[in-house]
């Protein structure tokens, strides 16, 4: 009998048990509550200016590569889940920095 996976109250207790814990559940709910992030930053940077000759990415790539990055964050466990959004968005935008011009910072 498996036992019932925990229902994290937050977003920000998710990303606290997996940065802490390394809980897959946690993580997925994570991701789940995250999920319209990474759909609108991975369409903001697929509007960047691609460079001629470069193969631009698919939103489905660029979701994925950032829900990578935020795995990465959260094994460091050493961010609060805004930063870790940052951190990850920040990550992505190095890793393809070679094919698009990065976005301009948006005002908040």
């Amino acid at each position: 009998m498996s036992r019932p996976t925990p229902h994290y109250t937050s977003v920000g207790a998710a990303w606290t048990a997996w940065a802490a814990e390394g809980s897959s559940s946690a993580g997925s709910e994570f991701l789940q509550r995250v999920s319209s992030w990474i759909e609108g930053t991975s369409a903001q940077l697929l509007r960047a200016k691609w460079h001629p000759g470069i193969e631009r990415p698919s939103a489905a790539d660029l979701e994925e590569r950032l829900r990578h990055h935020l795995e990465v964050v959260a094994q460091a466990g050493q961010a609060t889940y805004p930063e870790a959004l940052e951190l990850a968005r920040q990550g992505l935008i190095d890793e393809i920095a070679g094919g698009a011009d990065p976005p301009k910072a948006s005002s908040r």
